[in-house]
């Protein structure tokens, strides 16, 4: 009898075993169908912005006119915010593999160089960008809850804005001294934080309309 109910033990652990390990290769192996998607979304978003560098270029030849170039900048970083909103979601959700990071790490130099050839082009044409900076990796509640309220605000301002604006998240923790040395160059020295215009630098909350007083 005794030997019976160690060997019905023995049959449920391995079940129990076998099903708990074919649950976490399973879990790891839509993480990486959704990683390979995201990659994807990332090489699509890069060709994008390359595209939006070349047609920068055009305009010094007047072969095109500020208007498409707003319209081409805007459009890429609407893009791009969207996908941002998409993956800080999958984060959220997922913490099994390294790969969402590295991920995470090109999207914000991706950013970076839209920002970049943002401040060339106002130089050519002029147009409103409000850069949100925030901190990627914190387990910091407070800082998180702040950002969660930065979030929303500027949501509301791509609402009501729109076409007038673009809107670029940056994670400022991700070692991109590109990044670092915009940040020392416009004095943004505190996280999370928005800078508008490469001007006004807020770091306390305002509303939606408090942030469209200071766009042109």
């Amino acid at each position: 009898m005794f030997e019976n109910k160690k060997h019905v033990f023995w049959q449920a652990f391995f079940v129990t075993m076998l099903f708990f390990l074919l649950g976490l290769v399973f879990g790891v192996y839509l993480e990486q169908l959704r990683s390979d998607d995201l990659s994807m979304a990332f090489y699509d978003s890069e060709v994008s912005l390359y595209d939006s560098f070349a047609l920068g270029e055009l305009i010094d030849g007047n072969i095109t006119s500020c208007e498409n170039l707003k319209k081409a900048s805007i459009g890429f970083a609407d893009k791009i915010y969207n996908e941002a909103r998409e993956l800080e979601r999958f984060d959220e959700k997922s913490k099994l593999t390294e790969s969402m990071k590295s991920i995470h790490r090109k999207y914000d130099l991706l950013r970076t160089l839209l920002w970049i050839n943002v401040i060339d082009l106002k130089m050519k044409c002029p147009m409103n960008s409000i850069v949100y900076l925030y901190i990627y990796d914190t387990e910091d509640i407070e800082i998180k809850s702040k950002q969660v309220v930065w979030e929303r605000i500027l949501r509301d301002v791509k609402e009501e804005k729109g076409n007038e604006v673009i809107l670029i998240p940056i994670a400022e923790d991700q070692g991109i001294e590109s990044l670092d040395y915009l940040l020392g160059f416009y004095n943004v020295d505190e996280f999370p934080a928005i800078l508008i215009n490469e001007k006004d630098v807020l770091y306390e909350h305002k509303t939606s309309e408090e942030i469209g007083d200071y766009l042109k």
